[in-house]
């Protein structure tokens, strides 16, 4: 009997200092799979207000096919991407684009945006300043002045073979005034991506 009441005492004993088993932890793979994220496409790069020529390498460095239009609606044919600026682009920034998407750009000149050029009484002088080259010279005519000339602002003594890559800085005959309509106007211009000096125009 004494044997029997030991086995007892035993056996409680045992049963009174087990703990209580904890749940089993879980899976350190299924923990992480369902905290990453799920991977996202390539981006679309930010390209407005870019060179052309600078958006044109950076997007077709990324696999992306590119056509530009001329943004103002004028149809003109990018001939010197260097004299043109994006405005806009699509798709735009950010947006999940593949390698192969087709990106249009709409892109303007940074004469553009001039205010110069407004039409002025028949034999006044316009202010062409900032207007491109052949812009300028249509503008004077449109005047009544028609010799004009032109010349390299920077002192580089180059010559203007093609008017519409070149930015008038300077003019010999000062906006609104009057002189004989055979006075020679002479127009100073760089190149667009140049300085423009003190003129303020964008280039």
């Amino acid at each position: 009997m004494k044997i029997v009441i030991a086995l007892l005492v035993l056996v409680l004993a045992g049963c009174a200092g087990a703990e209580p088993r904890s749940p089993a932890p879980r899976s350190s793979a299924t923990t992480a799979s369902s905290a990453s994220p799920v991977p996202s496409g390539p981006k679309m790069p930010e390209v407005v207000q870019m060179r052309l020529t600078e958006a044109r390498e950076l997007l077709r460095a990324q696999g992306y096919r590119v056509t530009e239009e001329d943004e103002t609606g004028q149809n003109r044919q990018i001939l010197e991407p260097l004299n043109w600026v994006v405005a806009s682009q699509l798709p735009e920034a950010g947006a999940e684009a593949p390698s192969g998407t087709q990106v249009v750009l709409k892109v303007r000149k940074p004469t553009d945006s001039s205010t110069s050029g407004e039409p002025r009484a028949k034999g006044a002088v316009p202010n062409v300043v900032c207007l491109d080259l052949q812009k300028a010279q249509d503008t004077l005519q449109a005047a009544g002045f028609y010799l004009l000339g032109s010349e390299d602002a920077t002192g580089q003594r180059r010559q203007q073979l093609v008017d519409r890559n070149w930015v008038v800085v300077s003019q010999s005959e000062p906006p609104g005034s009057t002189p004989d309509p055979k006075t020679k106007i002479t127009l100073g211009a760089v190149k667009f991506g140049e300085s423009t000096g003190t003129s303020g125009c964008k280039s």
